[in-house]
């Protein structure tokens, strides 16, 4: 079966791209099981369970290894199952919970961004920052929106006023009706931007 290629993984920059390019893969070729199941118990799994489950193993291993530079690679060739590797790669790339809590509390919007888009930058790092990365919660869960208030001020004032904002729901509709409202204002502005044209035209013409 082909697969796309992987740009190796050199360092922390680029990790979070490696780590699902990776995954990818490993879905692709059927060998991303091994990541999180248990191998079958030896007594009462047969014989060709456990060689497919070596297979795969190897394999999961071998695609992993495949996609680290020849800077890292002596660094993680030691650990023998896929898994291991997996996450001895994780331990030293991944970043935790306070590295996130961190982006958040930096983070600055561009002039240029909706408010769909501020939302969404927002409860990535809020989710990623309380630990739900790898094992998302519900992004209705009533600390998300909390804790999303400090950095969406605007939005959350409008959801407050429309009774909507105690939930990321609330919040999302909220980022989107604000958004159609300023729509709306530019196509009003361009409308008596284009009378004031079509009125100094019409008073040169009768000139």
């Amino acid at each position: 079966m082909a697969t796309f290629p992987v740009k190796p993984l050199d360092g922390a920059d680029g990790c979070l791209r490696w780590k699902e390019s990776v995954l990818l893969r490993l879905h692709t070729v059927g060998v991303a099981h091994v990541l999180s199941d248990e191998p079958p118990p030896a007594p009462d799994g047969s014989r060709q369970a456990a060689k497919k489950w070596e297979r795969d193993d190897a394999m999961c291993r071998g695609n992993i290894l495949a996609a680290l530079s020849d800077h890292l690679l002596p660094v993680y060739v030691r650990h023998g199952t896929g898994r291991a590797l997996w996450q001895a790669v994780a331990r030293t790339y991944e970043p935790d919970a306070t590295y996130w809590k961190l982006r958040l509390e930096e983070l600055e919007f561009g002039e240029d961004e909706t408010h769909r888009e501020r939302v969404a930058r927002v409860e990535s790092l809020v989710i990623a920052g309380r630990g739900f990365l790898n094992n998302p919660k519900p992004s209705d869960d009533g600390s998300v929106p909390y804790d999303a208030c400090r950095k969406l001020p605007d939005v959350v004032k409008e959801a407050i006023r429309d009774r909507d904002g105690s939930t990321m729901d609330g919040l999302w509709r909220t980022a989107e009706a604000m958004e159609r409202g300023d729509r709306c204002v530019q196509i009003w502005e361009a409308g008596r931007k284009n009378e004031r044209i079509s009125s100094g035209h019409n008073a040169k013409r009768r000139r």
